[in-house]
């Protein structure tokens, strides 16, 4: 029973945070960032996991990466999401990468594993609310977390999209640079 409830109670609090993503009545302030000591730590946190699971990560994100316009906490939460899957998906001896690039305005991060591929019938329903790929198998989850993920993404003015290619699972997510406006708005407050 007290399993039960707390499952129902994860589902309500998803629910109703997808809700409020999705209306524009949830908490996000946007702001100028750095993305690279997030990044650094999501690879702290996940190294130790992937080393209890025998899997490795793999960590490709070079050290200059400019700032991005967005919400640190609500990025984290993006990032978390997609790693717990590609972790949760992957099996023992399996890789996870994380890796990041800056192209056109936007840092790209990506999501990539070695875990089981999704088939091309599945990619376009993959951010849908309770949609699960693996019908067979009954995760912890509650098939709201890539929804949740893509809400969050869309808040920020960024993309998100998923690719699957022999076996291999590519999640992008693109967050905008900070642009010139923003600049401006940051010495205006500042009084310079």
């Amino acid at each position: 029973v007290l399993r039960e409830t707390m499952r129902l109670s994860r589902l309500v609090n998803d629910m109703l945070e997808l809700s409020r993503l999705q209306s524009g009545t949830a908490s996000l302030q946007r702001s100028v960032f750095a993305p690279l000591p997030l990044l650094n730590l999501i690879h702290e946190t996940y190294s130790a996991y992937a080393e209890d699971y025998q899997q490795t990560f793999v960590y490709d994100i070079p050290e200059t990466l400019p700032n991005v316009t967005g919400n640190p906490d609500r990025t984290q939460q993006v990032l978390i999401a997609l790693l717990d899957n590609a972790f949760k998906y992957t099996p023992e001896g399996g890789t996870v990468t994380l890796s990041a690039c800056i192209e056109d305005d936007v840092v790209r991060i990506r999501v990539i594993d070695t875990g089981v591929g999704i088939p091309a019938q599945d990619l376009p329903h993959v951010f849908d609310r309770f949609y699960k790929v693996d019908k067979s198998h009954h995760s912890k989850g509650t098939g709201l977390g890539l929804a949740i993920a893509q809400a969050i993404v869309q808040a920020h003015h960024g993309k998100i999209w998923a690719e699957s290619r022999d076996g291999r699972n590519t999640f992008h997510v693109e967050l905008p640079l900070r642009t010139g406006r923003e600049k401006h708005q940051e010495t205006s407050e500042k009084g310079i």
